[in-house]
């Protein structure tokens, strides 16, 4: 292997609880990061059954990993990686059984998947969100919104001065756990609002974003759905210099859900920006981000299509684990 300074192709891989993706980028200079391809694919692993009901992963759900990594890997040595680093996020760090993945992973296609912390999650999510976003200074909050869990970055004006924490919500947990109607229906809707807020009154009141005249940074695949289909870009033009650093107001968050929640799953698969496979959670996810910017009083939302797979790259270059 070549020494990491000599590196110029890497590959990141953040297998979390519903999808699995790639970043293969260039490392460029030694400290900044070209992309070249990005690719994902819908594991579903936070629906097994055997998690759901006994807290660890099934061989089926483990056997669903393992392809996809072995997918993802084949396409990384493809584009020319010469090193890939794996964190592994979601219900996979909850599962009883994910040391026992872990060896299997290694067993089977030789890579090492590093189960992360919510709190590492974070932290390498606002390295990649501040790298890509670089004019932005604190006061600000970076959240993470993925299929499980939402990871929060909060950094006040005052130097060394932040809160890291994660919250156990998510796109998909929501709609497994409130949405049975396609659309669904008003009451449904109330009741996913009622948990969600639940769950949020657990953010820090020193943390909100408009009491600091901060910034609020959101990132994720319903975050950048939402950019999408605000700016009726199509899927190919997902691409961080058309997303990062877009801004969103909470009013066309707004509209953008009013019509969402009214379309069944067939519909919205249609829509410009969205991919199919999110089609059946983007409802819920959208429903979860009014309710973030609700609860943090900001009238705005930054976009980042950054974020932990190019934390991960960042976190190799520099040797830092801090943000």
């Amino acid at each position: 292997m070549k020494r990491r300074s000599e590196v110029t192709i890497a590959a990141s891989m953040d297998i979390g609880s519903y999808t699995a993706r790639l970043l293969v980028a260039k490392l460029k200079d030694g400290n900044s990061i070209e992309p070249i391809v990005r690719e994902r694919i819908y594991t579903r692993v936070g629906e097994d059954k055997c998690f759901l009901q006994t807290g660890t992963l099934s061989d089926e759900a483990q056997l669903r990993i393992i392809q996809a990594l072995k997918r993802l890997h084949a396409q990384a040595l493809q584009y020319g990686a010469e090193e890939t680093f794996i964190a592994a996020t979601g219900v996979i760090r909850k599962a009883s059984n994910n040391k026992e993945l872990a060896l299997r992973v290694y067993k089977e296609t030789g890579l090492e998947l590093e189960i992360i912390s919510g709190y590492q999650e974070a932290i390498l999510t606002a390295k990649a969100v501040l790298s890509a976003l670089s004019d932005l200074e604190p006061p600000l909050v970076v959240f993470d919104l993925g299929g499980g869990t939402t990871e929060f970055f909060c950094q006040e004006k005052r130097p060394q001065k932040g809160y890291v924490f994660s919250l156990p919500v998510g796109a998909a947990v929501l709609t497994r756990l409130f949405f049975t109607n396609d659309p669904p229906s008003a009451n449904e809707i109330t009741a996913a609002q009622k948990a969600i807020r639940e769950i949020l009154h657990e953010i820090p009141c020193r943390v909100y974003a408009a009491k600091q005249q901060g910034t609020v940074i959101g990132t994720g695949g319903t975050v950048t759905s939402i950019a999408a289909m605000s700016r009726n870009l199509s899927l190919k033009d997902l691409k961080p210099e058309r997303l990062n650093g877009i801004r969103i107001s909470a009013s066309q968050i707004r509209e953008i859900f009013d019509r969402i929640k009214q379309l069944e799953s067939s519909q919205r698969s249609r829509l410009p920006g969205l991919d199919r496979s999110r089609a059946d959670v983007i409802i819920a996810g959208t429903l979860c981000v009014l309710l973030i910017l609700d609860q943090l009083q900001a009238s705005q939302l930054t976009v980042s299509l950054s974020d932990i797979l190019e934390g991960l790259l960042i976190k190799r270059i520099t040797g830092k684990n801090n943000a």
